[in-house]
């Protein structure tokens, strides 16, 4: 008897339900390198966005070294729940040590380092990280759960991540993550605004930069769970200056965002749809604006993400991008940008930030929009700080980040270097007894080895090597 309509239905429904889970999970962004580590742990830790983090004492891919053991350390009974499985231990450093990471594919990392001190010696501990000889932090200390993120070029097979503490402190870290970047995720060019006006510059992709926000305008909270490269993006409420509600509106759409076909700088992995999914709109002849606190006296690289999801056509929205109090971009058509609605699109800046120690973002509405209501949109925006110098994200600094001395981690390493020895000697010693066994031979057999130079083809002269008879032979 064949099945009821309903259980067919629901069948099928199934079966679409799991394909399409499976083309998104094939979708997914798989990077080259992708070092999850678990420093300190016992066991391996997964995260609720399924990735598995193992411990750092038995990664092939990765070798640690100190030149005094490294403590492994768990939080003590009765203390208070970590946020994270992960930040469950850590690994505690009383003098220089590095872990090198092997590097699949060159090219532009994502670095992650997880720091959560669980007991007062940690939160008491002042430390230098630097990663392929740079200083990302110095007098680095952490006094409750963070996580410091860059974006680094990496030019080596090997990235040397370098923990340094300081005088009569220790050094620790909890979680490190190192991920391929997609190409697309970092631009060459950007837009330079200053006082003056604006001009284009160009290689970005050689500098390193340190994500201090992430924020989905309008909307909520976007987890590790819904974006690609397992980036967080919070909202943007508490960063309005303008609280006056009737100088915008909050959007949000539930259609999916067409991303352009074959487009080597706009997809999914640039953000995710759930920050394209809602925006802030402004009205036509005013101003809304965000200020973020950021550490004075460093440039910073601010990416605007749009995507016109307020429109009902095309060429309707104009307004005016301002970047700390100056005019980045005039009379911006996001329709003639993109051609299409709901496509997303997004522009970098450039800014130095002195002394006032904080970053102001503004749209502006302009009046010759066609809507009475919607003149301009914004959508998500990242600000990065930028290093200063070669040397490092603050500048030059004399903290010594190479690792003169190599010390194996474990037994195993040890044993297995010995082993490579013994086998070395082994190989020379064999070479030589039949170099000797082969001489004597000849000798026995009235023939020597000598050699002469003789002309080559191309006149130059060429050393040959012959077997001639001996003296004893005439």
């Amino acid at each position: 008897m064949a099945p009821p309509p309903t259980s067919r239905c629901l069948a099928l429904a199934l079966i679409l339900i799991g394909a399409l889970c499976a083309a998104a999970a094939a979708a997914r962004f798989a990077p080259a390198d992708n070092h999850l580590l678990a420093c300190g742990a016992a066991a391996p830790a997964v995260l609720p966005d399924g990735r598995r983090f193992v411990p750092d004492s038995g990664c092939a891919s990765t070798r640690l070294r100190s030149s005094s053991p490294s403590l492994s350390s768990a939080a003590p009974p009765g203390s208070p729940p970590p946020p994270s499985s992960l930040l469950a231990s850590a690994r505690v450093f009383s003098c220089r040590a590095s872990y090198d990471l092997d590097v699949r594919r060159r090219g532009h990392h994502i670095l992650r380092l997880h720091f959560y001190p669980f007991v007062p010696a940690l939160a008491a501990a002042r430390f230098h990280v630097g990663a392929g000889g740079l200083l990302l932090l110095h007098n680095f200390t952490a006094s409750s759960p963070v996580v410091k993120e860059f974006i680094l070029p990496v030019d080596s097979d090997v990235l040397v991540l370098t923990f340094v503490p300081d005088s009569g402190s220790t050094a620790f870290v909890n979680a490190i993550e190192l991920v391929s970047a997609p190409e697309e995720l970092v631009g060459d060019i950007g837009t330079l605004v200053t006082s003056g006006g604006a001009a284009q510059i160009h290689e970005l992709s050689s500098q390193v930069f340190e994500t201090l926000y992430r924020i989905n305008v309008a909307g909520r909270k976007v987890t590790p769970f819904n974006d690609t490269l397992w980036r967080t993006w919070v909202n943007d409420e508490k960063f309005l200056i303008d609280t006056d509600s009737s100088n915008y509106m909050v959007w949000s759409s539930s259609g999916r965002i067409a991303y352009p076909k074959g487009s080597k700088q706009m997809t999914r992995e640039v953000a995710p749809d759930n920050v394209y999914n809602s925006a802030r709109s402004v009205r036509p002849g005013v101003n809304v604006t965000w200020g973020f606190p950021v550490p004075a006296s460093s440039r910073y690289l601010v990416r605007m993400h749009f995507c016109d999801i307020a429109s009902k056509a095309l060429y309707e929205l104009y307004f005016n991008i301002y970047v700390n109090g100056d005019l980045a971009v005039k009379d911006f058509d996001l329709s003639s940008a993109t051609g299409f609605l709901a496509y997303p699109y997004y522009i970098d800046f450039i800014v130095d930030v002195k002394d006032e120690g904080i970053l102001k973002l503004a749209i502006g509405g302009l009046k010759k929009s066609r809507s009475d209501e919607v003149s301009g949109i914004l959508n998500a925006l990242e600000i990065m700080r930028m290093n200063k110098t070669s040397g490092g994200m603050d500048g030059d600094f004399p903290i010594d980040l190479h690792m003169e001395y190599v010390v194996s981690k474990g037994i195993g390493e040890f044993a297995r270097s010995l082993l490579c020895g013994f086998i070395f000697v082994g190989l020379f010693v064999a070479l030589v007894t039949l170099m000797v066994r082969l001489r004597t031979e000849l000798r026995n057999n009235g023939t020597a080895w000598s050699w002469r130079q003789m002309n080559s083809d191309e006149g130059k002269l060429a050393r040959t090597y012959q077997l001639v008879p001996s003296k004893t032979d005439y």
